[in-house]
């Protein structure tokens, strides 16, 4: 250990030169047989690495976590089940395209009716390609007539194969105006939230639909009515 720290210094009195390949071969042969002799060192530094790695993983999650709340707290209620008032509140990233999405939504409609003191924040997020992309773009430009819950709806209860085609069918069916709407789904905020909506399922480790956030917990996976009950339950003692 002494001579390691003599290299050290000697290293470090030499901070503006390079060391030889004799020089450089000598302290590789040093910290080598330090390790050899002393193995427990890799354990300590594997340790302590991994501890710093969980560390910084918590500080960007709770981050995510704060960044996420911040945003639902000032989104248009367009995007709201139950009460926008409520203050607990349960998000939902979801693609209208997901057939497990669409599994999991008469659940989520039974948990919010079923608990005044809610609401649900939908967040847009289209990952199953260009349809999915379309139904988006065509739910967030509903707002303008103020149709996004009933339209929502309709997609996600809609059977079968929901492509351009069946989306804009579906939006003439709730009593939007199509060739508005075609004209709205241009709207630079349109593509600017769903890429904040991106961005947020990244930093949260976001990888699929369905995904929920209650309370600060991420919950993947079309779960259960009992389990989303319970979960609400655990966020709102916590």
């Amino acid at each position: 250990m002494i001579t390691t720290l003599a290299l050290l210094t000697f290293g470090a009195a030499r901070a503006d030169e390079a060391l030889t390949p004799d020089q450089k071969k000598a302290v590789e042969e040093v910290v080598r047989q330090y390790i050899v002799a002393h193995p427990e060192i890799v354990r300590d530094a594997l340790i302590e690495l991994q501890r710093q790695q969980e560390q910084a993983q918590q500080v960007a999650h709770q981050g995510a976590m704060t960044e996420l709340h911040s945003y639902v707290d000032s989104i248009s209620a367009d995007f709201v089940q139950g009460d926008p008032k409520a203050e607990t509140t349960v998000v939902e990233f979801f693609d209208y395209r997901c057939p497990y999405c669409k599994a999991v939504a008469p659940r989520v409609d039974e948990v919010v009716a079923d608990d005044k003191g809610l609401r649900i924040v939908l967040m847009e997020f289209p990952v199953l390609g260009p349809d999915s992309l379309f139904a988006s773009r065509a739910a967030i430009a509903s707002r303008s007539q103020g149709k996004y819950m009933a339209f929502h709806k309709s997609m996600m209860s809609h059977k079968g194969n929901l492509d351009q085609d069946t989306v804009l069918e579906l939006a003439k069916e709730v009593g939007l105006d199509v060739d508005r709407l075609k004209a709205d789904m241009q709207s630079p905020e349109v593509e600017a939230l769903i890429k904040r909506h991106y961005e947020l399922a990244d930093k949260l480790g976001v990888t699929g639909t369905p995904a929920f956030v209650i309370g600060e917990e991420l919950v993947p996976g079309a779960i259960d009515v009992q389990t989303m009950k319970a979960k609400i339950k655990q966020a709102r003692q916590s």
